[in-house]
């Protein structure tokens, strides 16, 4: 396994990345939470989780105030993949992967959402999207479109949680609500529920892969 720590520039834009090379055919682009970095349990075990199947993995390391949130989700998505693009163009412009996955985190599903999965190039990747931003309307009624294969994880007590998260069910896209977890998928002053929580995501993106 080798590690890379790469940064890559537009006129306009530098971004970083970290790309951990296992050297097997496919690949895992993760777009993080605003304050949901890749050290945090659950992106940290994601990744883990790949590097044991031999899947290669890209970490966008990107960094936002949190006024882009009172943008509207369209808007988010532009600012967000003019950094985006840049990765996907440098790493994949210099490697042959078979398979692509994607997985993100809170506002790194947004331009998953409304930009990456509505690209013809990437019609046959697989989709993890963890604590999607649901009550954003826009990204609910793209999903309602979706036929990618993946996974949806949400806690039932997340504040971007909704009832109609079930009509996103279909034959290629698993949900998966867990109860009484947050937008962290932490069950609150309960560790060990927690960690069984942080398990049944691992185990639906395992199906997966």
């Amino acid at each position: 396994m080798h590690v890379d720590q790469k940064s890559v520039s537009s006129q306009t834009h530098r971004i970083t990345y970290t790309h951990i090379k296992t050297r097997g055919p496919r690949i895992c682009f993760m777009f993080s939470g605003l304050g949901y970095t890749y050290e945090k349990p659950l992106l940290y075990y994601v990744t883990m989780l790949m590097l044991k199947h031999g899947i290669d993995v890209v970490q966008i390391h990107y960094a936002y105030s949190k006024e882009l949130m009172t943008k509207s989700t369209d808007e988010i998505a532009d600012v967000m993949m003019q950094d985006i693009d840049l990765v996907l163009q440098d790493v994949l412009s210099h490697s042959d992967y078979k398979n692509i996955i994607f997985a993100g985190k809170s506002i790194g599903t947004i331009p998953l959402i409304q930009r990456v999965m509505k690209d013809e190039v990437y019609k046959d990747a697989v989709m993890l999207l963890l604590t999607p931003l649901l009550t954003r309307t826009e990204l609910f009624e793209s999903l309602l479109e979706n036929t990618h294969k993946g996974l949806l994880v949400i806690g039932a007590r997340d504040h971007y949680y909704t009832e109609e998260v079930y009509q996103l069910k279909t034959n290629t896209m698993n949900i998966e609500v867990i109860e009484n977890a947050d937008h962290s998928l932490d069950v609150l002053h309960t560790p060990t529920e927690s960690l069984k929580a942080l398990e049944t995501v691992l185990n639906g993106i395992e199906k997966l892969l």
